[in-house]
């Protein structure tokens, strides 16, 4: 675990993101298994670290590398703080998909964000074809608010974008549960 840990559970800890990261976030622009799924942009290094220093470490975001068995496995964030509902973004490299690393990590997130974050819910967008993404936040509760279809171009089709919803008191009883 790093000493700069602000969030941990049994098998994950999250730590905020830092410049030497910049390799990391570089694959989840270039590495079509998560860049298209993720729906981001390609960048190059020098673009990674500026999108780093403007989006990162701006004040109305909070992005977080997870990391699991000594190694960095992803990225969970909150886009625009300020709001009513902040936007949940996440992604996780493919070799540690399927093993529950995303669920404990985004829920130790999402619970910190409603301790932290004067907000009444969170929002998160998944693209229709990301099956997992879809699963992990109906699996934490998240509720389908809505679906935007045909509103992303990826990998040479249009594809919908179903927008996920979740309450804090839906959260906060889930936890009490």
């Amino acid at each position: 675990m790093s000493d700069t840990t602000v969030i941990s559970d049994d098998r994950v800890s999250l730590r905020p993101v830092e410049r030497d990261d910049a390799d990391l976030l570089q694959r989840s622009m270039t590495d079509p298994e998560i860049r298209i799924p993720l729906g981001s942009d390609l960048r190059n290094r020098h673009e990674t670290t500026e999108f780093i220093e403007e989006y990162i470490e701006g004040d109305d975001n909070l992005s977080l590398v997870v990391e699991a068995e000594g190694e960095r496995i992803g990225i969970v964030a909150a886009k625009s703080l300020t709001p009513v509902r902040p936007g949940l973004v996440y992604w996780f490299l493919p070799e540690y998909h399927g093993q529950g690393y995303g669920t404990e990590a985004v829920s130790c997130f999402v619970e910190y964000v409603f301790r932290n974050v004067d907000c009444h819910g969170v929002h998160a967008a998944a693209f229709d074809f990301n099956e997992g993404s879809r699963a992990l936040l109906e699996g934490l509760g998240f509720t389908e608010e809505g679906r935007f279809r045909e509103a992303r171009f990826v990998d040479g089709s249009y594809v919908d974008v179903v927008h996920f919803g979740l309450l804090r008191r839906e959260w906060e009883a889930r936890q009490s549960d």
